[in-house]
């Protein structure tokens, strides 16, 4: 299922803010591999294939180069084996797209309290994906926000 959460501004309301926060700070009490396996698990979701595998996701992510490594478990290595290609190579990419758009807010912005952070950073990626927001990539952008309370900016988006 590929709901999408945010087309507009609008949609992004105190309540979703306050959620995606609310995760981010349990989630930042673990280490910093645990919080980007948080996000890189994601690729055995069967919705995020089934949503990497269409045209949309491709046109949305194709252009980038899949610069993001997975932090992965043995097992997860092991499990990837039957991940098709395709996916695999545009999850990564998708990483990339979500965490240049991410730190390019992160840098450009002073100021904002987390939740400020959090909107800065969903309007942003508003454009980069045609139809809006896809749900699926919710714990990517979660993972980001607690990696970023936990380590800071210059560890989470140096320069």
């Amino acid at each position: 299922m590929n709901q999408v959460l945010f087309k507009n501004e609008v949609e992004i309301t105190k309540r979703w803010l306050f959620y995606i926060e609310n995760e981010a700070s349990a989630l930042m009490q673990r280490d910093g591999f645990a919080i980007q396996n948080y996000s890189d698990r994601e690729l055995f979701n069967p919705d995020m294939e089934d949503y990497l595998s269409t045209d949309e996701a491709g046109d949305a992510v194709d252009a980038f180069h899949d610069t993001e490594s997975l932090n992965l478990n043995l097992i997860e290595e092991i499990r990837t084996n039957a991940v098709p290609t395709k996916v695999r190579l545009r999850f990564r990419k998708l990483k990339t797209k979500i965490k240049q758009v991410f730190c390019d807010v992160v840098h450009s912005i002073e100021g904002l309290d987390t939740k400020g952070i959090i909107k800065a950073v969903l309007i942003a990626l508003i454009p980069a994906f045609a139809t809006g927001i896809p749900a699926l990539v919710l714990p990517i952008i979660i993972a980001m926000v607690a990696y970023l309370l936990k380590y800071g900016i210059e560890k989470t988006c140096p320069v």
